[in-house]
């Protein structure tokens, strides 16, 4: 019985190391906030960029890719699934959390959990 949870222990870090180490060195994160505002922005590049703004500021997403910035590119679809979370935040006065990684003096999003 020991030994399964030995393995099942180590497996487990080794996933959540492998995880965390997936993210960009310098994330931060906004943690349960409300959503005040969305924008879909067309004119920005050829894929758009999305603009949630919380009250600690405005979080960006564009599928596009980030000039300059060591950061991962989300997909189109990644950006399509943040905007309907964001979008429901909104409605049902729901919070959210944004992972983010400043950059060129935007935050760029990461991650985006809406809260219960």
């Amino acid at each position: 019985m020991w030994k399964r949870f030995g393995k099942l222990y180590l497996s487990s870090l080794v996933g959540l190391t492998l995880l965390l180490g997936a993210l960009p060195a310098s994330a931060d994160a906004t943690l349960g906030q409300p959503v005040t505002h969305i924008n879909f922005n067309t004119a920005y590049g050829p894929n758009g960029e999305l603009d949630v703004v919380l009250p600690s500021g405005h979080f960006y997403a564009d599928p596009g890719g980030y000039a300059g910035c060591n950061i991962p590119v989300p997909s189109a679809d990644t950006v399509k699934i943040w905007l309907g979370l964001a979008q429901a935040a909104l409605l049902s006065g729901k919070s959210v959390d944004i992972g983010y990684t400043d950059c060129s003096g935007y935050h760029w999003i990461v991650s985006f959990t809406l809260k219960r």
